[in-house]
């Protein structure tokens, strides 16, 4: 009972938290996302990528937002962000994204922080599940109970999920549970939340040659292939034949890391990220490892990721829950590394435009969004590019050393 008691005030204060910053910060990508998700939740249109295409010029959308920049996410996405939308209809959501689609000062709609609460409130549920998984990965009590504490207070997490409104909690779950289902051995459950995740968002797409070859029978991989592939096929298989969806599904912003390259000639090149992530699929075969160490590898494709990609700030919410199960399998030796790695991620965030900042809070007053930003001022002083170049090259060499540390740890004398 005493144990238990440990929780309340802590989950109690972290919904507070939540609440807080889900009712009071505002970054357009959650218009984005949640303008895409409208078609299906109010208007019942299924293959949205065909309709948006469709639409004409001077539709509100189009001639406010475009239509070519903020569907890009499988269907699944739109789907379940557009069923909740019908779930909150009785609170007049429908209305207010159809003022927000006509491009109207958003800070001037009646009951913003109302809106803005409902909009988030689904990924509430995913974040918890994700600490609840988090808290079952592990065995002893001390440890469970930390990494459940890690999870609820990571300001990742709260930026990412409950300031700027993206769904990468998402996935994020799903990708989490089935490293839980990984660690028990059992491949398909892995295999098959992996694939979840990839439906919601294509990235953990890296992540699953891991769970294919922890088995050494060539047999079993492709079982656990086409288990994986099943919740992929099965919810994009309706759009696979429309150019309208591979268009923006498959766009540029999806291909980010392989922009670095080294040129072998004027038209060949090699991809660093490639060619690491293929050696790190081929050393993950080591049937040496031990497994609770076996996600190393996940943060390892994760560090090699954001060292050589010009990412987006919530992609950061990707690695953290990985991060926080090294930092307890490792007892927190070398702790300086994360704190290192989470203070450059902050900084880069502080080099964006200001509604990736400050600007965040403008719906509590509203002359936030209007302000300079700190990348004007930090630019005032020195080259913005150049200094970013130098924390971007420190955050690769610290990654490098964590992950051939932590790989090197991972293997049995």
């Amino acid at each position: 009972m005493k144990y238990k008691l440990k929780f309340i005030a802590p989950i109690i204060i972290a919904i507070l938290i939540r609440f807080f910053l889900m009712s009071f910060t505002y970054h357009p990508d959650i218009a984005g996302q949640s303008l895409s998700s409208y078609f299906w939740g109010f208007k019942n249109i299924t293959n949205v990528y065909e309709h948006l295409l469709s639409l004409p010029s001077n539709h509100p959308l189009v001639a406010n937002f475009g239509v070519n920049d903020i569907f890009i996410y499988p269907p699944l996405t739109y789907f379940t962000l557009g069923t909740f939308q019908k779930i909150f209809a009785f609170t007049g959501l429908q209305s207010f994204l159809e003022t927000v689609m006509t491009g109207v000062n958003i800070y001037k709609i009646q009951n913003l922080s109302l809106y803005l609460f409902i909009l988030k409130l689904p990924y509430i549920f995913f974040d918890f599940g994700t600490a609840y998984i988090l808290y079952k990965y592990f065995k002893k009590q001390k440890t469970k109970y930390l990494a459940f504490m890690l999870w609820l207070f990571n300001p990742v997490t709260l930026y990412a999920t409950f300031c700027m409104g993206v769904f990468d909690i998402i996935p994020v779950f799903f990708t989490v549970l089935s490293v839980y289902y990984l660690k028990k051995n059992k491949l398909a459950s892995s295999a098959l939340f992996m694939g979840v995740g990839i439906a919601f968002k294509m990235y953990p797409i890296f992540l699953l040659p891991f769970i294919i070859f922890k088995s050494d029978k060539w047999l079993d991989r492709i079982k656990l292939g086409i288990i994986s592939f099943f919740p992929i096929i099965i919810t994009n298989l309706p759009f696979i034949f429309s150019s309208a969806y591979r268009y923006m599904v498959f766009s540029p912003k999806s291909q980010k890391m392989f922009y670095m390259e080294w040129m072998l000639s004027g038209a060949e090149g090699i991809f660093p990220f490639l060619l690491i992530l293929c050696l790190l699929y081929l050393f993950s075969q080591n049937k040496k490892l031990k497994p609770k160490f076996y996600v190393s590898y996940f943060t390892a494709m994760f560090l090699l990721l954001f060292s050589v990609t010009h990412y987006h700030p919530q992609w950061f919410i990707w690695i953290t829950p990985f991060l926080i199960i090294e930092l307890l399998n490792y007892k927190f030796k070398e702790a300086w590394i994360y704190v290192g790695l989470l203070s450059i991620y902050i900084f880069i965030i502080f080099t964006f435009e200001n509604s990736l900042s400050i600007g965040l809070f403008a719906p509590l007053n509203n002359s936030l969004a209007n302000f300079v930003g700190t990348q004007l001022i930090i630019t005032k002083s020195t080259d913005i590019n150049l200094l970013k170049s130098y924390f971007r090259s420190i955050f690769a060499g610290i990654s490098l050393y964590l992950t051939y540390t932590h790989l090197k740890k991972s293997v049995k004398k």
